[in-house]
Parts: C-alpha cells; structure tokens; sequence
C-alpha cells in the first residue's frame, strides 16, 4: 500500500505535468484526482484545494532550483561566473513558473495572493545563495563590495524587473522562445556591467 507521504508525492507529480500543459487557470481539482484515478474526497485528504497543491508544485520546482544552483556553482572557482550560472538557472526556472500558472494579467493579484508566503520565502533562499557568493568574491579579492545584502538585493531586484518587464503587456503571463531569448540576452548585458563595476 502506498504511503502517505508517496501520495503527496504522487499528487505534486500528476499536476505539475497538468498545470504544465494548461495551467493554474484551466487546471482543475476535477482533472487532478481525473489524472490519479482517484476521488476528488480522496485528495482533499492530501490538499484542501488546488492553490495548495499548487503551492506544492512550484515548492518541488524552487527546490529543485535552488538544488541545481548549488551543483553548479560548487564546480565553479570564478566568483562572477557563480552568479552567471545562478542568474541563467534562475532565468530557466522563472520560464518553468510561467508555464505553470499561464496566468491571466488581469489575475495575477490572485496569483499574488496565494503565493505572497511561499515568495517571501525564497526571496530569502536567492539572497542568502547571492550573498554567500558575493561573500566569497571578496574574500577571494575578486570583489570589492562594501555593502553585500544591499548589493544582493538589488541584483535580485534588477533581475525581477527586467523579467516583469517582458510579460507586464502579455495578455497571458508567458514567454514566447523569441522573448526568452531576447530576455536572456539584456540579462547577460546587465550582468557585464553589473560584475564590472564590482572587481578590484
């Protein structure tokens, strides 16, 4: 008999591949329990609603980005080439997001609602991984940073705008190849000034 806790699992799996097809909007607790074969009682056993399962996918997504972070990172020797590969992953997972919500911009204060705590969070995680590489840059004296959370923060700030910036007119929160390409490039722009201005 299958454990609660591979349930869940189970549960996350099922719908990640269903808000990745259709999205937070069209997806439905009716298509999840659909998809598993199961009752819709059955998975309120697990989740009170679709926004905590969805909650729950896109934790199992920003863990596994915060996971792929570190792996690749911990290759690295190069303090600006961390926060390269941090900033490219980065991209790749907030791609990964709006294809799961393919949120409507007239609801995304929804969206905001539900999501405020879980934000919050890993708003924390991204700037404790930024400052410990920043950290290391001046000990490695690649850097020369007087204020690091403050120097993280407006990375991250930077980085958050410029992404908001490409979907802010999309009638759907989503990144067409051509968008995404063209984001990755005034990314990988801002980061030559912004690695630049903080070497010695």
């Amino acid at each position: 008999m299958e454990e609660p806790q591979d349930k869940a699992c189970r549960i996350i799996e099922v719908a990640q591949k269903r808000f990745g097809q259709y999205g937070f909007e069209k997806t439905t607790i009716n298509d999840i329990a659909s998809d598993l074969k199961m009752s819709k009682g059955s998975l309120y056993y697990y989740f009170p609603d679709k926004e905590h399962i969805y909650i729950a996918v896109i934790q199992k997504e920003h863990d596994l980005f915060i996971h792929m972070v570190n792996e690749k990172i911990a290759l690295l020797s190069d303090p600006s080439e961390m926060i390269r590969e941090y900033v490219h992953v980065r991209l790749a997972y907030f791609r990964s997001f709006l294809n799961l919500s393919k949120f409507r911009h007239d609801n995304y204060w929804e969206l905001h609602a539900i999501m405020r705590e879980r934000w919050a969070i890993f708003k924390v995680q991204e700037e404790t991984l930024i400052i410990d590489i920043l950290k290391l840059g001046v000990e490695k004296e690649y850097f020369e940073i007087k204020n690091i959370p403050e120097i993280s923060e407006l990375l991250l700030d930077t980085i958050r705008g410029l992404s908001i910036a490409f979907i802010k007119n999309n009638e759907i929160f989503y990144l067409e190849a051509s968008q995404y390409d063209l984001l990755v490039k005034k990314i990988d722009l801002l980061l030559d000034v912004f690695i630049k201005s903080l070497k010695k």
